[in-house]
């Protein structure tokens, strides 16, 4: 017994070590969206990514274009294409421009126009803005001169010898009132980026199989039978965006023998969990370690004609979890989940031990409201 509980902790440990040493290495960029939000005013291009991010910037002309590469880029999921046709771009372009450079191209009706490039968490913003019809104005007429109007020497026609003096007249200089020219958009007039490299909500089915510790059970049921389950998750609305509380309904059912009168029995187990849990989002995959809560309702049926009687009742225990998301499709992932469960009750004086290991694996839904 203690042998059966050793391994089945050192299981979990080991995979958890592989999961934390093998963040050192994977620090690929993945382009994962690009999200364009206007005003009248101002334009913001999100690139979204995920990993380490390391870009240069440069601009070519005929068409007149801006161009962003970014390193050790392994992945691209954006669209290809996206068409603006404002604020003088024509349309983004994405692709793999050679093997690690990821490189995205705004294309422009006219020449480059006043941009600004700023970094956040999660994506790199360029922010583009118009000129208001006001500074438009002032830049195109320039400051009024004073109009010198001279007035011609006329000669009275009762007075011819009585003329009139020269006079200068000047208009009344009109008073030019200059605009304050806005200042760019900042970073924190932005609407916030959405996490794209990890979905807010998350529905899971799972099956697999469960150890029982009990040798009381083992005597009568074996080591173990199969579960099935169902899951959600929800990813805590924080700054780190890398926690999430986990909510699961799993089944289990096993038929078995008494030891000595090989009476036919059966033993339930419906299982309620919660667990709050610490993720890792990488290129491709997303390990995860929590710990949580269960409520374990058990039933144990006799057959009819057996003078004991059939036993229920329900025990609240708690649980480790470890295990780690691969992505399939950008909403959909499949998932390996090892849970060590610590459950024990006493029935008719005696105490029974509910808990064991359970290793499972199923298909995620992911998706952002």
């Amino acid at each position: 017994m203690k042998k059966t509980t050793r391994s089945a902790l050192t299981v979990p440990v080991l995979f958890l070590l592989i999961s934390l040493f093998s963040s050192q290495s994977l620090q690929a960029t993945e382009l994962v969206n690009i999200n364009v939000q206007k005003t009248e005013l101002q334009l913001s291009i999100a690139i979204e990514y995920t990993g380490e991010i390391s870009y240069e910037s440069f601009t070519l002309s005929n068409p007149a274009r801006l161009v962003l590469d970014f390193s050790d880029t392994q992945d691209i999921s954006t669209e290809p294409v996206i068409e603006i046709n404002d604020f003088n771009i024509v349309n983004i372009r994405t692709g793999q421009f050679k093997p690690g450079i990821g490189r995205v191209v705004l294309t422009f009706e006219q020449d480059v126009p006043p941009h600004k490039i700023e970094e956040t968490e999660n994506a790199l913003l360029i922010l583009f803005w118009k000129e208001t019809a006001e500074e438009k104005i002032q830049e195109a007429e320039p400051e009024p001169e004073a109009i010198k109007v001279e007035e011609e020497k006329t000669e009275e026609t009762l007075e011819p010898e009585v003329k009139k003096e020269e006079a200068i007249l000047e208009p009344p200089q009109e008073k030019v009132v200059e605009l304050e020219k806005p200042a760019p958009p900042t970073v924190s007039e932005q609407p916030e980026v959405p996490d794209k490299g990890m979905k807010r909500f998350g529905v899971n089915l799972s099956g697999g199989y469960y150890f029982l510790q009990s040798s009381d059970f083992q005597d009568a049921y074996g080591k173990g039978g199969p579960f099935i389950r169902s899951e959600f998750s929800y990813v805590l609305p924080v700054k780190i965006k890398s926690f999430d509380v986990w909510g699961a309904v799993g089944y289990f059912f096993k038929s078995g023998k008494l030891t000595v009168t090989e009476e036919d029995v059966k033993l339930h187990f419906t299982t309620l969990s919660l667990a709050l849990r610490y993720l890792r989002n990488f290129s491709r995959f997303t390990p995860f370690v929590g710990i949580g809560i269960d409520t374990i309702f058990y039933k144990e049926k006799y057959p009819a004609d057996l003078p004991i009687e059939s036993t229920s009742g329900s025990d609240l225990g708690f649980h480790l979890q470890a295990g780690s998301y691969f992505d399939i499709l950008p909403f959909l992932a499949a998932k390996a989940q090892i849970r060590y469960i610590i459950s024990k009750t006493t029935q008719n004086e005696m105490e029974v031990n509910l808990g064991g290991v359970e290793y499972s694996i199923g298909l995620s839904y992911r998706f952002d409201f």
